[in-house]
């Protein structure tokens, strides 16, 4: 048993992780099999954000469709990271100025080139989002 429950607490852990990866393994897939990023801007001040992240981010139905159709990634607004965006590697409050981000939470669908496919602003109760991320791969 004392040999079981570390392997059980590995898998559960592993079965559970969230579904986002790093802007740089979107970046990277995305060029080998065309899976779309979907970013998503929050802040950690954000109400809507946090509570997004504790339902919506950790719901098993989301998180499959995230991980099995989209590289989500999840940039802080508040942090000094650089992404590119249309054509240019810029600190990610520069892509919310040139996007017209009007507020978070938001999420933005890049295409294969780098460049803002779809933008939407707000939260997303879990049948709303799911028809918005089906409706995103449509496209």
């Amino acid at each position: 048993m004392k040999t079981l429950l570390p392997i059980l607490t590995i898998f559960a852990c592993l079965s559970f992780a969230g579904p986002e990866v790093s802007y740089k393994e979107a970046i990277e897939g995305n060029k080998k099999n065309g899976k779309p990023i979907l970013l998503e801007f929050y802040a950690n001040w954000c109400i809507p954000c946090i509570e997004m992240e504790k339902t919506i981010f950790k719901d098993h139905d989301v998180i499959k469709e995230l991980k099995n159709n989209f590289y989500f990634v999840r940039l802080n607004t508040e942090k000094e990271e650089q992404i590119f965006c249309e054509g240019e590697t810029l600190p990610i409050l520069y892509c919310v100025e040139l996007w017209e981000i009007s507020g978070i939470p938001a999420f933005a669908v890049l295409d294969k080139d780098g460049s803002l496919k779809h933008l939407t602003t707000g939260t997303f109760e879990k049948k709303t989002f799911l028809n918005f991320l089906k409706a995103i791969r449509k496209k």
